[in-house]
């Protein structure tokens, strides 16, 4: 059977807001293998990018420091994964951060069939629960001052919603909620039209933020995971 492999920066959140839209938009999907890469996703980058002809599923092995912990990773081959999807940070303050970087990445993992796909969470993973009202969140930003770990998760658990906090709460209709606001609040970066059509690019997103806000100091909240499902389901998340 053909696998699907997400892959994770952190071991905790990101799985637990993972395995809550799995819940709902693939129930009895046995396919799935999510693991933690537990390193860096610029570092991962960094060595792709002196070697394309690297296999990014060998590495993401031979880099994680707790593989043989993850007994599916470490069994797993390469020609048993059909699609490789990555979900990290944009991590402004992070070691190996630079526009340039993160331009070149998003181009890189482009494509779930050969590299993998990547879906950034503008600035961390605690932007799934920034968010309160849907028509203000289309305007949330989050300082750069407050885009360091500890500052970023105190921030988005203060004033995001308490629904949004716990990932085993989130039910459907909130999933297709968050999925609404970060696709028109990133049409809304993009084109500025805040429009609800899942037609997106991670690159021009990326360039929206680097362009428009980042030079003010400020990043635009932006969560991977909703538009995850905008990308993979297209208008038919709308219809579960």
């Amino acid at each position: 059977m053909e696998r699907t492999l997400f892959v994770f920066e952190g071991e905790v959140r990101e799985k637990q807001y993972f395995q809550s839209l799995e819940r709902v938009f693939f129930s009895g999907e046995e396919s799935h293998i999510l693991v933690s890469f537990k390193n860096d996703i610029y570092e991962l980058y960094k060595i792709l990018s002196n070697d394309k002809d690297l296999d990014p599923f060998e590495l993401i092995k031979e880099m994680n420091p707790t593989v043989q912990l993850q007994e599916e990773l470490a069994t797993l081959r390469r020609d048993q994964i059909g699609q490789i999807y990555l979900f990290f940070d944009m991590e402004p303050y992070d070691d190996f951060y630079s526009d340039q970087n993160l331009m070149e990445m998003l181009e890189l993992f482009d494509n779930e069939t050969e590299h993998g796909k990547l879906f950034v969470s503008y600035p961390m993973v605690e932007a799934m629960r920034d968010i309160d009202d849907h028509t203000q969140f289309l305007y949330r930003t989050a300082s750069l001052s407050d885009c360091t770990g500890k500052k970023y998760k105190r921030l988005s658990a203060e004033r995001g919603s308490r629904i949004y906090q716990d990932a085993k709460k989130i039910d459907k209709q909130l999933w297709q909620g968050l999925v609404t606001a970060n696709v028109k609040k990133a049409n809304g970066l993009v084109n500025s039209e805040f429009s609800d059509t899942p037609i997106l690019d991670p690159m021009l997103i990326a360039q929206a933020q680097l362009s428009k806000f980042l030079p003010n100091e400020y990043v635009a909240v932006l969560s991977a995971f909703p538009i995850f499902l905008a990308d993979y389901f297209g208008r038919k998340i709308y219809e579960f």
